[in-house]
C-alpha cells in the first residue's frame, strides 16, 4: 500500500509540473501578443498625423506635399509617438512597448517601423497617398531584417 501511495504522489507531482509549464507558456504567448498589439496601436496613432504633416506648408513645419523635403527625424518628431526619452533630432523613439523609426520611401509614402520590446518580428505600417483618389492608405505587415 505504501508503494502505491508513493507512485500516486510522483504521478500527481508530474501532472502538476506539466500543467504549470503549459500555463507559463500560454501566459507568455499572450504577453507577446499584447505587446505587439500595443506597438500596432502606437503606430496607428502616429500614422494618423501623416496626412496633416504632408499637407502642411514648409513655413509651418510641414512637408509641403513632399515627404522627401523633410528629414526622417523631423517626421518622427511630428508623429508624436509616446516616448519617455525622445529628444528632437533622435532617429528613434522608445517607450515600454518598443522602439519606433521612420523611413521615407518617396514624396507620398513613408514607413513607420516598430520593434516590439518582446522581440522580432518587427512591425511596419506603410502610409501612402493614392495619387488617383487622394485617399490615404495604411497597410500593416510583419518585417524581418532581410526586407527592411
Amino acid at each position: 500500500m505504501g508503494q502505491q501511495q508513493l507512485l500516486l504522489v510522483i504521478l500527481v507531482t508530474i501532472i502538476i509540473g506539466v500543467a504549470t509549464i503549459i500555463a507559463i507558456n500560454v501566459l507568455n504567448s499572450q504577453s507577446v501578443e499584447a505587446n505587439r498589439n500595443a506597438v500596432r496601436q502606437d503606430m496607428t496613432a502616429a500614422a494618423g498625423f501623416v496626412q496633416s504633416l504632408w499637407e502642411r506648408p514648409n513655413l509651418f513645419g510641414g512637408a509641403n506635399r513632399q515627404f522627401t523635403q523633410l528629414e526622417e527625424e523631423k517626421i518622427l518628431e511630428y508623429l508624436n509617438v509616446p516616448s519617455s526619452n525622445y529628444q528632437p533630432g533622435d532617429s528613434e523613439a522608445t517607450n515600454d512597448n518598443g522602439t519606433y523609426r521612420v523611413v521615407i520611401v518617396n514624396d507620398t509614402e513613408l514607413l513607420i517601423i516598430g520593434e516590439p520590446s518582446t522581440g522580432p518580428p518587427n512591425l511596419q505600417i506603410t502610409v501612402s497617398r493614392n495619387n488617383d483618389t487622394g485617399i490615404w492608405e495604411f497597410e500593416f505587415s510583419d518585417v524581418t531584417e532581410d526586407n527592411e
